[in-house]
């Protein structure tokens, strides 16, 4: 669609891209009517040297927890409700959605969602969803063991992973994007739940954070969740860790191991050690972080955007300009 002015106080809280040009931002901002904050999509053709504000879903910003892109076209809002644009972002349409939708992936043309239905914090069964990108025809899909509580998916390519949630944790493999299922080792403590990131290099490779009370080890497959190791970090990781993988030798954390004083700690030698990368003591200063390739990582940072063309190496500011 024909891009606007960027919002006033525009603060990203989420990232997406479908090339090195094509970006996407969501976020908040002054309302362009009335008082208050509003929710906010930024959109770039060029790499970010150049920003436009496009329409987002027509509900309040607090509804708008993250934005995914599978295409120049076609792209996902999602909250407590699901939204879809096939036209780039210029009109979103409501799906009916039995649930609330906690997650929500893209690849090889197929899109993926995890929709969690009513209920206790802790007894909260969820459902794997798809539909083909540009559908609005979501289907369950069939998984040989319940997802509950903490269930969580990653992709790569048409390889779906799937953590099952719950007491009975496991982890389910489908090599033809969920048509079947085999199950694989349970990297995580059962209950604990935990978090899976497939590296973005193409490979077999898998990176967990698994919490083991108060803190969280970061874990590591190279074949695809049949064996781990855990990756021996400075320190141990607080609870909350998130990781983001380039390969089986770099992946970036966030936050830091307590050892280390920072934003996002990076590894390139497969977890034995991480060094920082991005300081700030604050863990809330990261809100995202991710790579597109092996090269490009991006972070959102205290409400704005940073890039790194070197694997996380090194990073710079993105200005937001028109």
């Amino acid at each position: 669609p024909p891009g606007g002015p960027i919002p006033t106080g525009f603060q990203a809280t989420s990232f997406t891209a479908v090339s090195l040009n094509a970006w996407w931002m969501l976020g908040t901002a002054r309302c362009l009517t009335g008082s208050g904050t509003c929710g906010a999509i930024l959109r770039t053709n060029n790499g970010g040297s150049t920003f436009a504000g496009i329409p987002s879903p027509p509900v309040g910003a607090s509804d708008l927890f993250q934005l995914r892109f599978a295409s120049p076209i076609d792209g996902y809002v999602f909250g407590p409700e699901l939204w879809q644009t096939s036209d780039g972002g210029a009109t979103w349409a409501n799906v009916p959605i039995p649930g609330q939708v906690t997650e929500l992936e893209a690849a090889d043309d197929e899109a993926y969602a995890l929709v969690t239905s009513a209920g206790s914090a802790t007894s909260t069964s969820n459902e794997l969803l798809t539909a083909p990108v540009g559908s609005q025809q979501w289907r369950q899909v069939p998984t040989p063991a319940p997802l509950g509580y903490g269930a969580q998916f990653a992709l790569s390519g048409p390889n779906l992973y799937v953590l099952g949630g719950n007491g009975d944790q496991v982890l389910l493999y489908s090599s033809d994007q969920g048509a079947q299922f085999s199950q694989r080792a349970d990297p995580c403590t059962a209950g604990l739940g935990g978090s899976l990131t497939a590296a973005v290099d193409g490979s077999s490779t898998l990176w967990a954070a698994c919490p083991t009370g108060m803190m969280a080890d970061a874990t590591l497959s190279t074949d695809g969740g049949v064996t781990w190791r855990v990756a021996m970090a400075t320190g141990l990781f607080p609870n909350s860790l998130k990781l983001v993988a380039a390969s089986s030798s770099v992946a970036l954390a966030s936050p830091a191991p307590e050892t280390l004083s920072g934003a996002v700690v990076r590894t390139t030698n497969g977890g034995s050690t991480f060094a920082v990368v991005q300081s700030g003591s604050s863990p809330s200063a990261i809100s995202w972080v991710g790579f597109s390739d092996p090269s490009r990582a991006y972070a959102i940072l205290a409400g704005g955007l940073v890039e790194s063309i070197d694997g996380g190496a090194t990073w710079h500011s993105v200005a937001l300009k028109s």
